[in-house]
């Protein structure tokens, strides 16, 4: 079976639950991917592009997304699953072996660790370091990894927790990766990307002296979330809580009550819709 390779059949391929869409040549979708066979991907990647974890999740949401944005700076660069597919992991792992440090060989050699089916020794190092490269190279979903590794690993004991700092902030080294992480997460918001934008608007909204700002970061983010179907699903718990936090704290920022109640009703909506 032949697949046409959308953003939508990548978001499948990355374990996220949405309808497979056939490019129309009337329907401007974007730079298209390559055609590979379903075959294929899962004799490279098994199950692992199946993953549950958010971060990987989102990461492949975030290439998808610069793949095919109009406005994106990387448009020509072969990155992402489909390219790895096409032209085989052998292609991508040889040039990153001669000394190619370009852009596409960073991003993809670094995918290949994060989701191949092969036993890698220290393959999440290895990424880490190569989506590292990628990020000081300008390409933003990298940031992106790079924001939320250092939050989930170095900054928070609770994965789960969207609110990101905890009183180890006061240590000298952990001050100093938090700025780090707060400036990546910042250039990747600076794109537009939600998942960033909440992550930063919690961030503020966890202190009272920039909870002002905070709330008005998590009204950008809902507002991107529900401007771009391609969200749907993937960022419903981030929404709720942000909703929570405008109609608990919004007259702070000017937020009237018929306001704060839709952004009531709206977590209502979603709350609904969890399974």
């Amino acid at each position: 079976m032949i697949l046409k390779m959308t953003a939508l059949v990548l978001l499948a391929w990355g374990g996220l639950t949405v309808p497979v869409v056939s490019a129309d040549e009337n329907e401007p979708v974007g730079k298209s991917f390559p055609e590979v066979t379903f075959d294929r991907v899962n004799e490279i990647f098994g199950d692992n592009l199946d993953s549950n974890e958010e971060r990987l999740k989102t990461l492949l949401l975030a290439i998808s997304m610069d793949h095919t944005s109009p406005e994106s700076p990387h448009r020509d660069e072969q990155i992402g699953i489909p390219y790895i597919v096409h032209f085989g992991p052998g292609y991508w792992v040889n040039r990153l072996s001669s000394g190619d440090a370009s852009l596409e060989v960073l991003a993809n050699n670094a995918l290949l660790l994060l989701f191949a089916e092969a036993d890698i020794p220290g393959r999440d190092n290895a990424a880490l370091n190569l989506m590292q490269r990628a990020a000081k190279a300008g390409y933003w979903p990298a940031d992106y990894f790079v924001a939320e590794t250092n939050l989930i690993n170095r900054l928070v004991r609770d994965a789960k927790n969207l609110v990101p700092l905890t009183n180890v902030i006061g240590q000298t080294d952990a001050r100093q990766i938090a700025m780090n992480t707060m400036a990546t997460y910042n250039r990747c918001a600076e794109m537009g990307f939600a998942p960033c934008r909440y992550r930063i608007g919690f961030w503020l909204a966890n202190s009272d002296s920039s909870l002002n700002d905070g709330l008005r970061v998590l009204q950008t983010a809902i507002n991107t979330t529900l401007k771009d179907t391609r969200y749907h699903g993937v960022l419903d718990d981030a929404l709720i809580t942000a909703t929570t936090q405008l109609v608990e704290n919004g007259e702070r920022i000017g937020l009237d009550a018929a306001t704060r109640e839709h952004y009531a009703q709206l977590r209502t909506q979603y709350t609904k819709s969890l399974p």
